[in-house]
């Protein structure tokens, strides 16, 4: 593996080599969950804004929501402000040095924690992602579910058995570029593969079957009527709070329900509630706009409307000048909305 890194590994990402620990976690944290294809652009917008740990823990909350805007799995972004600001605080800016300390940050797991270890400190620790995971199952031909508790502790200790200790950052970096690149989950570049021969997955014929998962992710779908309420050149948001979906990212005025409804009886529905008086009011109502996440599918509906009164609204919602609208953090569904609208 370290042969073919040294000879044959042509992947190139702003962050391989890196020794700032800083800089590693950040690429860390973008890219889970994320294509690094999507999250190279969000790499180079944090480092281009925040350079150093200190300058990301001074920053407005809103400025780094509305930077992360689009890469979805908000609680990344949470938990990258708050470890910033303990590091900052507590650390005087100097990023823990041993596993065990890194591992204790809000929102590092084992598997981040391995990276930053080995690619910033050179610690022993294997790093155990998707890429690597592919490339033990198939190589080794294990039939062990990756995603249950035992295939997890079967996949890390062999990953840390196999991890020359002389090298670990460079083996771990290599491990997943191979995945990524020639042991790829679909249409594998078996041919120009280093382990024709002990290919067990290859050579029996079983390298669309593994690695094997056990769990299916099961779907529900929420149906969201948003209304984009104007009064007096002033649109109506507010930032959710609730532990769900998009938390600290703003929303307009929203019924939730748990099917597909009439717009009119929800327009009346919200005028009865105060949110404005006369359902003439309503200037327009948009088609269905999709946004998939992991665990469920979201269906909004943007009713916009024009009020010559007050509208009354819960408490912790704000008036911002129109212009200033778009400036918010948004989730990506409201804001493939507003990118259609004049506001």
């Amino acid at each position: 593996m370290l042969s073919w890194n040294r000879t044959s590994n042509t992947r190139i990402m702003p962050w391989k080599g890196e020794k700032d620990p800083y800089k590693i976690w950040l690429s860390e944290i973008i890219l889970q969950q994320t294509r690094v294809e999507q999250g190279l652009k969000y790499y180079e917008k944090f480092i281009f804004n925040f350079p150093n740990i200190n300058m990301l823990a001074r920053a407005p909350e809103n400025k780094v929501f509305k930077l992360w805007e689009g890469l979805g799995y908000y609680s990344r972004c949470r938990n990258l402000i708050a470890t910033a600001r303990k590091i900052s605080i507590e650390q005087k800016g100097k990023f823990p040095s041993t596993y065990e300390d890194i591992l204790k940050l809000k929102g590092i797991g084992p598997y981040t924690a391995a990276a930053i270890a080995s690619f910033a400190f050179h610690l022993p620790y294997a790093v155990v992602d998707g890429n690597v995971f592919r490339v033990l199952a198939r190589v080794l031909g294990i039939e062990t579910p990756i995603d249950g508790t035992e295939g997890k502790k079967l996949y890390t200790q062999l990953a840390n058995n196999l991890l020359p200790q002389k090298h670990p950052g460079e083996y771990n970096q290599a491990i997943m570029d191979f995945g990524a690149t020639v042991c790829k989950p679909m249409a594998p570049l078996c041919g120009d593969c280093i382990y024709q021969k002990e290919c067990v997955a290859l050579n029996t014929n079983r390298v669309n079957v593994l690695p094997v998962k056990e769990k299916k992710i099961r779907q529900k779908t929420r149906f969201f009527y948003f209304f984009v309420i104007e009064y007096n050149n002033t649109i109506f948001v507010r930032e959710r709070s609730e532990k769900d979906i998009w938390r600290h990212l703003h929303e307009f005025p929203v019924i939730e329900t748990g099917q597909p409804e009439k717009a009119d009886a929800l327009i009346t529905t919200a005028s009865l509630n105060g949110w404005f008086q006369h359902p003439d009011e309503v200037k327009s109502i948009s088609e269905t706009l999709v946004q998939k996440l992991t665990h469920q599918t979201i269906k909004g509906v943007f009713i916009i409307v024009k009020t010559r009164s007050q509208p009354s609204l819960p408490a912790d919602f704000k008036r911002v000048k129109k212009s200033k609208v778009k400036a918010l953090a948004f989730p990506k569904l409201i804001n493939t909305f507003l990118n259609g609208q004049d506001i």
